[in-house]
């Protein structure tokens, strides 16, 4: 499908309606850079749930961001809350890399008059630059996905530099200052960080049936110091803390660290920047170790590996095997996990040892 081209000036004032996750946002940081690159004279605002906003500001990409709390209200009353925000910022162009009908109502009613997304989810009729869901899209990578955004507004607005913009890219450089804090916070620990760092994601906010058995982050715990004398730390969410704790106490050797209530998602960041490994489940975690320009191991059962795996030369993964896997529910169905308990501790741990055996360029 050829673009409609737009005879028009180019926007000067636009908003970004950013992804609700972490994995998501950082998958979706090539397409918000080009257009970054694209409109290097416009004020671009990102519009994003308020927990996202530390994560973004380290990107340097937006010039200002727009914050709403799950506290604002459901899918009827937040886009009237956030009509009069957006109306204030008197944009001319809205670029929606959510899917879904919420984000697009919400630009339409607040009469910004250029609105881009994908025409799917209902919201055709509140969208006027339509980016064709073209086949490739629907069987590549999801960064492909939001970047397809980016290459079609290039083409409307006749500004022929999306061709140029180079290889997707979804590291975040840390500013010197976060680096310190975080080594800080792993030597006030009692941290070596001389040694060989590992940092280990057990948790899964949003699935439980994403997680690798508890049982099996302790064994691997223990295989990685024992073979590779590696130094262990745990990193998660808040509230997986108590869990973090129980998975230290099945541990047979040496000492780890639970950073899980001590770390922020920009500390977890400066964390990972300095480790060897991070091996994860299947969660944002995975993604800020692309962020933090890492090596990441990622251990796959019920999902696929394929459309949201994190993004990145340094990425790599792991896939447990069953008879309905992957199946992409959030209960399990075959109550023994089959097929995350097919990944061993002692294979998981072989092919830590084998990431962490290759040249720096790997």
């Amino acid at each position: 499908m050829r673009a409609v081209r737009h005879k028009g000036s180019t926007p000067s004032r636009i908003v970004v309606r950013g992804v609700n996750w972490v994995g998501d946002t950082i998958m979706s940081l090539p397409a918000a850079r080009a257009i970054r690159k694209m409109f290097p004279a416009a004020h671009i605002v990102f519009w994003i749930p308020a927990y996202l906003e530390p994560l973004l500001r380290l990107t340097k990409i937006p010039d200002e961001i727009i914050v709403f709390e799950k506290k604002d209200g459901g899918a009827i009353k937040r886009p009237l809350l956030m009509k009069g925000r957006l109306g204030q910022g008197h944009f001319d162009m809205a670029v929606l890399f959510q899917n879904a009908f919420e984000s697009a109502f919400t630009a339409w009613i607040s009469k910004i008059k250029l609105r881009v997304g994908y025409p799917t989810d209902l919201r055709g009729s509140f969208l006027n630059i339509k980016t064709p869901m073209i086949p490739s899209i629907l069987s590549g990578h999801q960064v492909f996905y939001y970047l397809e955004i980016a290459k079609h507004l290039d083409s409307y607005f006749r500004l022929g530099r999306f061709q140029y913009l180079g290889k997707p890219d979804c590291s975040i450089k840390l500013p010197a200052v976060e680096i310190k804090k975080a080594r800080k916070l792993l030597l006030d620990e009692g941290a070596d960080l001389k040694g060989r760092l590992v940092c280990l994601c057990p948790g899964s906010v949003n699935s439980d049936v994403k997680r690798w058995p508890a049982e099996y982050y302790s064994r691997l715990a223990d295989l990685l110091i024992e073979e590779l004398d590696a130094r262990i730390v745990f990193l998660g969410a808040p509230q997986e803390r108590d869990m973090l704790d129980g998975i230290i106490r099945q541990m047979k050797r040496g000492h780890a660290f639970n950073l899980a209530a001590k770390s922020d998602m920009v500390m977890s960041l400066g964390i990972m920047s300095q480790s060897s490994l991070v091996i994860s489940n299947d969660t944002g975690s995975a993604h800020l170790a692309v962020a933090a320009g890492v090596r990441s191991l990622t251990i796959f059962g019920p999902t696929v590996a394929g459309a949201t795996a994190p993004f990145g030369p340094l990425a790599l993964i792991i896939e447990g095997k069953a008879e309905c896997a992957p199946c992409n529910d959030h209960n399990c169905r075959d109550k023994g996990h089959t097929c995350m308990r097919s990944l061993t501790p002692e294979v998981v741990a072989q092919k830590a040892s084998e990431i962490m055996a290759l040249p720096p360029s790997v």
